[in-house]
């Protein structure tokens, strides 16, 4: 993988075909670490159940957790503005059939670009922290009562019914991306019918949420 983006100063380490992440808390206290270790095992665990491409889990110890490396970033390989329609059309189909699988069995996950990669034309999702757990997210805000509102109102652009919708807003934020690549997820997720009376509103109230958050002073998820 080329590059690794990560709003929670995770560190990211490779090894081969192994991925090492170091994950930061920031405001849960440090004692939590085990059990914060223990939630994102559970998270994993939850994705690969339900059919969700992770990265096979070698080991786990405080906060410090040994993947499997699951190939390139894709918001750096979408960045080409040569690519072909028919190698975008399969990893829009393949991400979109992730996000159903979440939406299906109502599983809650950040869907923006950074957290997908690419090897031998198989797309993975590469994202569990913070995870989407009830426990968690209890913990989270326990920790953080003046921005717990803010919080709240964020991870709830990550539920699972709005996985589509949060999908397209991260794609028409991220103006680096090839300009095809909006239009053609939109036409797949209409053509499928994942989205119904389709709302510009609605992605721009969830870019508006994730844009005022990122920049407030003290705003985390960890």
């Amino acid at each position: 993988m080329n590059k690794y983006i990560t709003f929670n100063d995770t560190s990211i380490k490779f090894q081969g075909n192994k991925l090492i992440k170091k994950f930061k808390l920031k405001t849960i206290p440090e004692k939590y670490k085990n059990i914060v270790s223990y939630y994102i095992y559970q998270y994993h665990k939850k994705l690969n159940k339900i059919g969700v491409p992770v990265p096979a889990l070698y080991h786990r110890k405080n906060l410090k957790f040994t993947f499997e490396n699951c190939g390139e970033s894709l918001i750096e390989i979408l960045k080409n503005k040569s690519l072909k329609d028919e190698f975008i059309n399969d990893v829009l189909d393949q991400i979109v059939n992730i996000l159903l699988k979440c939406s299906s069995n109502k599983v809650d996950l950040d869907p923006h670009i950074k957290n997908f990669t690419i090897k031998d034309d198989a797309v993975y999702y590469v994202d569990t922290f913070p995870p989407m757990i009830k426990d968690y997210v209890e913990l989270l805000v326990k920790y953080n009562s003046e921005n717990k509102m803010n919080i709240k109102k964020h991870l709830s652009t990550w539920k699972y019914n709005r996985l589509m919708y949060h999908f397209l807003a991260d794609i028409k934020k991220t103006k680096s991306l090839n300009k095809k690549i909006y239009h053609k997820s939109k036409n797949l997720i209409l053509k499928k019918r994942l989205i119904r009376n389709f709302s510009d509103k609605k992605i721009n109230d969830i870019i508006k949420i994730e844009g005022s958050n990122l920049k407030r002073r003290g705003f985390t998820l960890s």
